[in-house]
C-alpha cells in the first residue's frame, strides 16, 4: 500500500481541513514527519488507519471514539485517503461524522465509502472493506506497514499461537493447513463407505442358484396356465351362445311392454296436436296487427301530453324577447358614441408610454457616463499589465537558456544510483559468503566432533543396528524358552498318581522333572533386552541428528554456491556498467560534480517555475482585464442604442395622438394620468360587453321561438297521422276475424295467451311418431328370429357355473405367473446393482485407506506449523543482516527449539540470552530489523514493485553513532526501491532527511501543516 493523498479536517488537534500530497514524499524514497511533542504526528497515521480499517491504537469503540477523535471546535470530522495497492490499482476511502446539533456530546455514527479510479472516473465500490484490497489484516498492518507508537516490540514479544496466525495470514500458509480438508474428504468417503455398506446388507441372499431356482418355477407355471388357458375358451365360447338367446328373449319381453305404454298414449298426443294448429292460426294471422293497434294507442297518448308541454313553453318565449328588446333599446345610444371613446382610451395608453419612456431615458444618460469613466480606467490597466508580462517573458528566456541539461544529468543519476546499487550489492554479497563460510565451517567442525562421517556413516550404522537387532532376536528366543521351562516346571509339581496330566492326558506319571529355579536367568535376560532395545533407539537418535545436521550442511552449501554465482553475475555488471560512463565533464567515481549541477539545475527550475507561475498571473490578470474591457464597451454601446430607440418611441407617440395633446399632459402626475385611463377603460368594455350580452340573448331567444313553433306543429301533424293509422288498422282486423275459425277477438286473445311452444310440441309428435313405428318393426324382426328357439335357465346357470370356476382358475394362474416373472426380475437386477456396488466398494475401501494415512500426516496442523517455523528462520536470517550492522556484529537473532526469539552476545562467547534483555535502543534496533525483514517478505509475496513502511518510535533512545547506522540503514533502503516515513522529534533527523512535513500547533486554528 502507498498513499498518495491524505485529507483530515475536524480529527484531534486538526481543526480547519489539511492536505497532505505524499507524491513529492515517497518519490524521494525517505521522508519525515516532525513537530513538538502534541502537535498531532501520530494523528496522521491514525488517520490513515482509521480511515482503511475503522481502528485506531489508541481509542476503541468502547471509549466513544467518534466524539474524542473530533476535535472540540469542529462540528465534523471528514478523512479521505486516495492509495494505490499491492496490484498498482488506485482507490479512495473516505469516512466523515457529524455532532448532534442538540447535544454536543453526541456524534453520530461514520459514514464510510471506498472508490475506485477506474478510467479516470471515481466509481463507487459495493463493500467498504478495504482489508482484501490492501491483503493485511489491522493487526499484521500495524506490524509490517504503519507501525504506531507503542506497537513497535510488539512481533517480538508475540505467543506461539499469535506469531504462527501471524505468518499464516502474511504469507499465505492456509494452503498448508490440509487437515480439514483431508478430514472433509476422510468423513464423505466414509459415510459413503458405510452408506454402501447398508446396501449391501439387503442383498446377502442374492445369488445365481436362487435365480435359476425361479426360473425353474416359472416354467411350470406358464406350462399349466396354457392348459387352463385353452379350457377356458371353450367354455367361454359356450356360455357366450346361451346368454346372447337369453339376452334376445329378455329385450323380446322389454320391446312388447314399451309398444302398448305408447298405444295408450296415442290419443293424449292427438289433443296436443290439435291445441298446436289452432295457436299457430291465432298467431300467423292476428299477433303482430294486435300489437301494431297497442303501440298506435300508446304513442296518441304520448304526443297529445307532449303538444301541451310544449304550447307552455312557446308562450313563455314570447314574454321573455319582448322584455330583453326593450332593454336593447335604452343601452343603443352609448355603445354608437364608442368608437370615439376607445380613440381617448389609447390616446390616454401612448401618454402614459410618453411619460415612462422619458424616466428611462434619464437613467440611460446618468449610466452612460459612468460607463465611459470606467472605461478610460481599465484601458490604463490593460497598458501596465501588458508591460508587466513582457518583463517576465524576457525573464524567462534567460532562466531557460541558462540551465543545464535535464535530461543529461537525469541519466547522470541513474548511472550513479545503478552504480551505487552495485556496490552496495558486493558488499552485502560479500558478508553473506563470509558468514556462510564461518556457518558451514562451524557445522562441519560440529559433525567432525559428534565423530560423523559422511562416507561410512550409513554402512557402520546399518552394521551396528544389524547386530543390536540380531542381538535382541536371540534374546527374545532365550525368554521364550525360559518361560517354557518354568510353566513345565508348575505343571510338574501339581501331577499326582491317577490324575491325568494337563497336556497329555495320561494317568501315570514314570519320570517327573525336578524342580527349576530360573528366575535368575529371567531378570538377566530382561536387563540384557531392555539394554538392546536402549542401543537401538541411541543408534536410531544419533542417525537422526546425523541427518538433520547433513540437511543443514547441504543447504547451506547450496546457498554457498548461489551466492558465488550471484557474486560473478554482480561482478560482470560491475564491470559493464562502468563502461556504460561516457560523459567527459564528470567523474564515475566522484559525484560532487554532478550534485553541484544538479543543485543548480533545481534552483533554476525553481526560478523558472516561480516566474511562470507570474507570467500566468499576469496573463490572467490581463484576459480578466480585457473581457471586462469588452463588456464595459458592449453595455455602453447598448445603452446609446437604447436611448436612440426610446427617443424616436416618444416621437412616433406624440405623432399617433388624435383627440388629446401632450402639451396638457406633460406636466400632471403620472398617477392621476393612469387613474383616468383606467376608469375610461373599465366604462368603455362595461358598455361593449353589457350590450353584446343583451343581442346575443335576444338572437338565442328569436331562434328558440322559431324553434318552438316548428316543433309544435310537427307534434300536430304526428296525432293526425296515428289516427288514420288507428282506424285503417281497425278495419283489417274486422276482415281477417270474419275468414278466421274465432268467433271474437277476445277468442284470440285468450289463444295467444296460451304461448305454447310450437317448435318443441312439433319434435315431440315426430318423435312419439318414430318410436311408435320403429318398436313395432322391431318386435316382428325379433319374433321372426326366435321361432323354434328355446331357452333353458338351469343350462344356463350351470354353464355360466362352470365358466365362473375355470376364470378363476386362470385368474390364479395369471397372477401366479406375473409374480414369478416380477420376482425374477427383481433378482436379476438385484444381482446386477449388488456386482455394481461390489466393485464400488473395493474403489471406496482403497481410497480410505489413502486419505487415512494423509490424515494422520497433516493432523494437528502440524504441517503448517513446520511450515511456519522454517519461514520465521528466513525472516530472521534477513533481519540479521541489518542487526549485525547496527549492533556492530555485537549481537544477532536466532530461533530456538520453540520458535521463541532469542540474542545471541557474541561479547558473552555467543551464548544466547532472551530478548526481553535488551535496552531500550537495542529493542528498537531488532524491531527495526525484524520490521524491515518483514516488509520486504510481504513485498515479495505481493509482487509489488514498491512498498511502503512507516514508524513512529525509537530514534529517541538512539546515541549519536547509533542514530546514524540506523539513517544509513534506512537511506540505503532508497536503492532496494523501498519508501520509508517516520515520525521524530530528533532534530538531527530533520536536518539529514531532504523531505519532510513540519507540524505547528496553532492556538487558534489547531495543527497546521508545512513541507519542508
Amino acid at each position: 500500500m502507498i498513499p498518495l493523498k491524505l485529507i483530515v479536517e475536524g480529527i484531534y488537534s486538526y481543526q480547519e481541513r489539511q492536505t497532505i500530497d505524499f507524491s513529492a514524499l515517497t518519490e524521494a524514497g525517505l521522508f519525515g514527519i516532525f513537530g513538538a511533542v502534541g502537535s498531532g504526528k501520530s494523528s496522521i497515521l491514525e488517520a490513515i488507519t482509521y480511515a482503511l480499517y475503522g481502528e485506531t491504537e489508541r481509542l476503541n469503540a468502547r471509549d466513544k471514539r467518534a466524539y474524542n477523535m473530533m476535535n472540540l471546535k469542529s462540528n465534523r470530522s471528514y478523512i479521505e485517503l486516495d492509495f494505490i495497492n499491492f496490484e498498482n490499482r488506485t482507490f479512495k476511502v473516505t469516512r466523515e461524522f457529524k455532532r448532534n446539533s442538540k447535544n454536543f456530546e453526541d456524534v453520530k455514527s461514520p459514514t464510510v465509502v471506498l472508490y475506485e479510479n477506474i478510467h479516470e472516473e471515481w466509481i463507487p465500490l459495493e463493500s467498504s472493506n478495504a482489508q482484501p484490497i490492501i491483503g493485511l489484516s489491522y493487526e499484521n498492518f500495524k506490524r509490517t506497514i504503519i507501525i504506531p507508537q507503542g506497537q513497535f516490540k510488539e512481533f517480538i514479544e508475540l505467543g506461539a499461537k499469535e506469531r504462527t496466525d501471524m505468518m499464516k495470514e502474511i504469507f499465505q500458509l492456509h494452503r498448508f493447513d490440509l487437515q480439514d480438508k483431508v478430514a472433509t474428504l476422510y468423513k464423505k468417503n466414509q459415510s459413503e463407505l458405510d452408506q454402501l455398506n447398508g446396501q449391501l446388507i439387503g442383498f446377502e441372499d442374492i445369488n445365481g442358484d436362487r435365480i435359476r431356482a425361479m426360473q425353474e418355477k416359472l416354467l411350470e407355471e406358464r406350462q399349466s396356465f396354457m392348459q387352463v388357458q385353452d379350457s377356458n375358451t371353450v367354455l367361454l365360447e359356450k356360455f357366450q351362445a346361451l346368454k346372447n338367446l337369453k339376452e334376445d328373449f329378455l329385450e323380446l319381453h322389454k320391446m312388447k311392454a314399451r309398444f302398448q305404454q305408447l298405444t295408450n298414449q296415442q290419443a293424449e298426443k292427438e289433443h296436443l296436436r290439435q291445441r298446436m294448429i289452432r295457436f299457430e292460426e291465432a298467431w300467423t294471422n292476428f299477433y303482430h296487427i294486435l300489437q301494431a293497434q297497442e303501440k298506435l294507442r300508446q304513442e296518441k297518448t304520448h304526443e297529445e301530453g307532449r303538444l301541451q308541454y310544449e304550447e307552455t313553453k312557446t308562450n313563455e318565449i314570447q314574454q321573455l324577447t319582448q322584455q330583453l328588446s326593450l332593454q336593447l333599446q335604452q343601452i343603443k345610444p352609448q355603445y354608437d358614441r364608442l368608437a370615439e371613446r376607445r380613440i381617448s382610451e389609447l390616446d390616454l395608453e401612448l401618454i402614459l408610454q410618453l411619460i415612462h419612456f422619458s424616466a428611462e431615458i434619464k437613467v440611460l444618460k446618468e449610466s452612460a457616463e459612468k460607463g465611459r469613466n470606467f472605461v478610460l480606467e481599465t484601458k490604463e490597466q490593460q497598458k501596465q499589465c501588458k508591460i508587466s508580462i513582457q518583463d517576465a517573458e524576457a525573464l524567462l528566456l534567460d532562466l531557460k537558456q541558462s540551465r543545464p541539461s535535464a535530461n543529461e544529468l537525469m541519466e547522470l543519476g541513474q548511472w550513479y544510483t545503478q552504480q551505487q546499487s552495485i556496490l552496495q550489492r558486493e558488499v552485502e554479497l560479500h558478508q553473506q559468503l563470509l558468514e556462510l563460510g564461518t556457518a558451514v565451517t562451524d557445522l562441519k567442525n560440529n559433525l567432525q566432533s559428534q565423530g560423523f562421517d559422511p562416507l561410512d556413516f550409513e554402512s557402520k550404522y546399518n552394521s551396528e543396528l544389524l547386530t543390536l537387532e540380531s542381538r535382541l532376536s536371540q534374546l527374545n528366543d532365550e525368554k521364550a524358552h525360559l518361560l517354557l521351562q518354568q510353566k513345565l516346571t508348575q505343571f510338574a509339581e501339581n501331577l499326582s498318581p491317577g490324575s491325568p496330566c494337563p497336556l497329555c492326558g495320561a494317568l501315570e506319571h514314570p519320570a517327573i522333572a525336578e524342580r527349576m529355579d530360573i528366575s535368575q536367568e529371567l531378570a538377566d535376560n530382561q536387563k540384557a533386552i531392555t539394554e538392546v532395545n536402549a542401543g537401538i533407539k541411541s543408534k536410531t537418535d544419533q542417525k537422526f541428528e546425523f541427518e538433520k545436521l547433513l540437511l543443514r550442511l547441504h543447504s547451506l552449501e547450496a546457498q554457498q554456491n548461489d551466492l558465488n554465482v550471484k557474486s560473478q553475475v554482480n561482478e560482470s555488471l560491475k564491470s559493464s556498467h562502468l563502461l556504460q560512463f561516457t560523459w567527459t565533464d564528470y567523474s564515475s567515481s566522484d559525484a560532487s560534480i554532478y550534485i553541484q549541477k544538479k543543485q543548480e539545475l533545481a534552483k533554476i527550475e525553481t526560478q523558472i517555475v516561480t516566474t511562470e507561475q507570474m507570467l500566468t498571473n499576469h496573463q490572467l490578470v490581463l484576459v480578466d482585464i480585457e473581457k471586462k474591457l469588452e463588456r464595459a464597451n458592449k453595455r455602453l454601446n447598448e445603452l446609446e442604442v437604447d436611448e436612440v430607440r426610446k427617443q424616436t418611441q416618444i416621437n412616433q407617440n406624440i405623432s399617433h395622438l388624435k383627440h388629446l395633446k401632450w402639451s396638457d399632459y406633460k406636466s400632471l402626475e403620472q398617477t392621476s394620468i393612469e387613474n383616468e385611463y383606467k376608469t375610461l377603460k373599465a366604462e368603455n368594455l362595461q358598455i361593449e360587453q353589457h350590450f353584446n350580452t343583451l343581442t346575443e340573448q335576444l338572437n338565442g331567444l328569436n331562434s328558440q321561438f322559431a324553434a318552438q313553433n316548428s316543433l309544435v306543429q310537427s307534434i300536430l301533424e304526428r296525432i293526425d297521422k296515428i289516427k288514420a293509422e288507428a282506424l285503417q288498422t281497425e278495419t283489417t282486423l274486422g276482415k281477417l276475424l270474419q275468414t278466421s275459425t274465432f268467433d271474437t277477438i277476445d277468442q284470440i286473445k285468450e289463444t295467444l295467451a296460451e304461448n305454447l311452444p310450437v317448435q318443441q310440441i312439433r319434435a315431440e309428435l315426430e318423435q312419439f311418431q318414430i318410436q311408435f313405428e320403429t318398436l313395432r318393426a322391431q318386435i316382428a324382426q325379433l319374433d321372426k328370429k326366435l321361432t323354434d328357439k328355446v331357452y333353458d335357465e338351469e343350462t344356463f346357470i350351470a354353464q355360466e357355473n362352470a365358466l365362473k370356476e375355470s376364470s378363476h382358475q386362470l385368474k390364479v394362474l395369471t397372477e401366479n405367473v406375473a409374480k414369478y416373472e416380477q420376482e425374477l426380475h427383481q433378482l436379476e437386477t438385484a444381482y446386477e446393482k449388488k456386482e455394481v456396488l461390489l466393485q464400488e466398494q473395493a474403489k471406496l475401501n482403497l481410497r480410505n485407506d489413502n486419505l487415512k494415512q494423509l490424515f494422520n500426516l497433516f493432523k494437528g496442523a502440524g504441517f503448517v506449523q513446520y511450515v511456519s517455523s522454517i519461514y520465521l528462520r528466513q525472516l530472521c536470517d534477513h533481519a540479521n543482516i541489518r542487526f549485525h550492522r547496527m549492533t556492530r556484529n555485537q549481537l544477532s537473532l536466532q530461533i530456538n527449539e520453540n520458535n521463541e526469539f532469542e540474542i545471541i552476545d557474541y561479547l558473552n562467547e555467543g551464548k544466547s540470552r532472551s530478548v526481553k534483555t535488551l535496552s531500550g535502543g537495542q529493542a528498537f534496533q531488532v524491531s527495526l530489523s525484524l520490521a524491515l525483514a518483514l516488509a520486504e517478505s510481504v513485498q515479495s509475496n505481493a509482487k509489488a514493485t514498491k512498498n511502503f513502511f512507516f514508524i513512529d518510535e525509537g530514534f529517541g533512545t538512539q546515541d549519536i553513532a547509533s542514530v546514524n547506522i540506523v539513517f544509513e540503514t534506512l537511506l540505503d533502503l532508497q536503492k532496494e526501491n523501498r519508501i520509508v516515513g517516520i515520525i521524530s522529534h530528533v532534530e538531527e533527523l530533520k536536518e539529514r532527511i531532504p523531505r519532510s512535513l513540519s507540524i505547528e500547533k496553532d492556538e487558534e486554528r489547531g495543527s497546521q501543516i508545512f513541507i519542508n
